[in-house]
C-alpha cells in the first residue's frame, strides 16, 4: 500500500468530521439572523409582519425559516418570551409597592412604555397565543397578578370602585393604536394618552358610567377577532 493512501483516508475522515460542524455553525448563524430580523420587523410592523420579509431581512430563504420555525407561533415563542417575562416583572414590582396608587400607575405607564417605545412590540398583551403554549402560560400568570393588583387597589380605595380588570383592555388597545399612528411623528404622545387614562382611574375623579363593564367572556371574544398565532395559508 502506498504510504500516501493512509494520509488520503485520514484527510477524508477529517473532512467528513468537519462538515457537520460547519453545517451546525451555519444553522446557528441562520437562526440568530432570523431572530434578529424578527425582533426588528415585529417591533417596526407588528407581530403579524410577513414571515417571508423576515426571511429576506435575515438573508435566507423561506425554507430555512420554516426549518427553524415551522409556524409563526414557534417564531413568536423564540422572540416574545423575554418581553413577556419583562411584563411579568413589572406587575410583580407593582404588587410589591406598598403605595397602591403608585403601583397601579407605575404598572400602567411602564407596560405601555414596553409596547410603545422603539423596539417594543405593539399588541403584545392582546394578541392571541393559542398555538404558543409557553407564551400563553406566561401571560396567564401576568393576568392573574394583574387581577390581584387591581383588586387590592380597589379594596384600599386607591382607584375608582367600578374599575374592573377587564377595563384595562381599553387602555391597552388604545395605547397600542396611539403609539402605532404617532410613532414617527410624536413618539412620546402615547404617554399623554396613558396619563389621561390614569386620571380617569382616580376615585375623586369618578363619575357614574352609563355602560356596564365587559365580562371576561366579552374580552375573550374581542381578542378572538384579532390576528391569531397560526401560520398563514
Amino acid at each position: 500500500m502506498s504510504p500516501v493512501f493512509p494520509l488520503i483516508l485520514e484527510r477524508v475522515r477529517d473532512e467528513r468530521r468537519a462538515t457537520p460542524r460547519r453545517e451546525r455553525s451555519d444553522s446557528v448563524r441562520n437562526r440568530e439572523r432570523l431572530l434578529s430580523a424578527a425582533r426588528e420587523l415585529f417591533a417596526a410592523e407588528g407581530l403579524q409582519a410577513p414571515l417571508d420579509r423576515i426571511a429576506t431581512a435575515a438573508g435566507v430563504g423561506p425554507g430555512t425559516l420554516y426549518r427553524h420555525f415551522p409556524t409563526r407561533s414557534a417564531l413568536w415563542e423564540a422572540v416574545l418570551e423575554e418581553p413577556l417575562l419583562a411584563q411579568l416583572a413589572l406587575v410583580d414590582r407593582a404588587l410589591a409597592d406598598p403605595d397602591r396608587w403608585a403601583g397601579v400607575a407605575g404598572y400602567i405607564l411602564e407596560t405601555c412604555a414596553l409596547e410603545a417605545e422603539r423596539g417594543g412590540y405593539l399588541n403584545l398583551m392582546t394578541t392571541r397565543f393559542d398555538d404558543a403554549p409557553r407564551l400563553l402560560e406566561i401571560r396567564t400568570r401576568i393576568q392573574r397578578r394583574i387581577v390581584e393588583l387591581f383588586s387590592r387597589a380597589r379594596a384600599e380605595g386607591a382607584i375608582r370602585p367600578d374599575f374592573t380588570t377587564e377595563d384595562l383592555l381599553f387602555i391597552t388597545l388604545s395605547n397600542s393604536r396611539v403609539a402605532e399612528v404617532t410613532r414617527d411623528v410624536a413618539p412620546r404622545a402615547w404617554r399623554r394618552n396613558a396619563q389621561l387614562f390614569l386620571d380617569s382611574l382616580r376615585p375623586e375623579r369618578a363619575h357614574p358610567l352609563t355602560e356596564p363593564p365587559l365580562k371576561p367572556s366579552d374580552v375573550a371574544r374581542t381578542m378572538m377577532t384579532r390576528p391569531t398565532a397560526r401560520r398563514p395559508d
